[in-house]
């Protein structure tokens, strides 16, 4: 009796189930029903507005420029960090030992914790003593603010953001990469297929499965960034950094206006919902799948 209970596949997959009830659903519709409450978390007061909350947010000049920033940090950091990996990928995917070494290098970054890469760069970027302004002034070129400034402030996170991912994301191609059967190669060979045709008609295309899902994750990882903002500047200067889940963390545990904070995290989240269905409707078609 005990083991035909065990057996059933409804009990089998029960503890899943509560956890995404519990850790997911719940949070999600509780954000849902705060978002049309006024909540006084001082005085403990609680009254229903409405949409108003949702009025408010589309009223805010700061929300849209969160929004701008948003999607310029997770088109840059998601082209180019994918970029950035296809090519190291393809470089350093052989099993030798220069390979296997710059591999490691690469990878270091992505096991550290965020407060000692942020500690890092802080003060490589640091504008009157930092190494990156130094060597702009050895080759002749201009020193830049990096963090100080709203021009290079949002291009300073980016920057720090693709450096921490980019080993990760090597790691993943390079396992795509090694799923490719030799024989294809092989055939193309034979048929004087050269390095560039072999690249765009079976490297690409047999790898397209890891980059649609390196795309995809990174995506979204990419709007829910909060550790790198928060350590390094605060959404600062003049909010040129301050993405949406930063700026949804000020207005609920900072400025104590959990109404609003709920509606924003309920837009943000339609948002990531309706980019994400998007990017499978787009590109799974282009997908090639062996």
């Amino acid at each position: 009796m005990v083991n035909r209970i065990l057996r059933n596949p409804y009990v089998l997959i029960a503890p899943a189930v509560i956890l995404v009830c519990v850790f997911s659903l719940y949070p999600a519709f509780f954000a849902v029903r705060v978002s049309f409450i006024n909540w006084d978390t001082v005085l403990g007061t609680k009254s229903f507005v409405g949409f108003k909350n949702y009025m408010n947010i589309f009223h805010d000049p700061v929300f849209w420029k969160v929004m701008r920033n948003t999607l310029y940090y997770s088109f840059f950091t998601v082209v180019i960090g994918i970029v950035l990996a296809f090519l190291l990928g393809i470089f350093f995917q052989e099993n030798k030992w220069v390979d296997n070494l710059v591999q490691s290098i690469i990878f270091t970054p992505h096991i550290l914790s965020s407060v000692s890469i942020t500690v890092m760069w802080m003060w490589l970027m640091d504008p009157g003593r930092g190494i990156l302004n130094f060597v702009l002034h050895e080759v002749g070129l201009p020193t830049l603010k990096w963090m100080m400034s709203p021009d290079t402030s949002l291009m300073s996170i980016i920057v720090v953001t693709i450096w921490k991912g980019l080993g990760y994301s090597v790691m993943i191609v390079i396992a795509g990469l090694q799923s490719i059967p030799g024989y294809i190669y092989e055939a193309a060979k034979l048929d004087n297929a050269g390095r560039w045709t072999r690249l765009f008609r079976i490297t690409l295309p047999l790898l397209s499965p890891t980059l649609f899902f390196m795309f995809i994750t990174a995506t979204i990882a990419s709007f829910s960034s909060f550790d790198i903002v928060s350590l390094m500047t605060k959404g600062g200067p003049e909010n040129s950094t301050n993405l949406v889940v930063y700026w949804i963390y000020q207005i609920g545990f900072l400025q104590f206006n959990i109404g609003k904070a709920s509606a924003g995290s309920v837009l943000f989240m339609l948002f990531v919902s309706i980019v994400a269905v998007a990017n499978y409707y787009f590109f799974a078609k282009k997908v090639h799948y062996q």
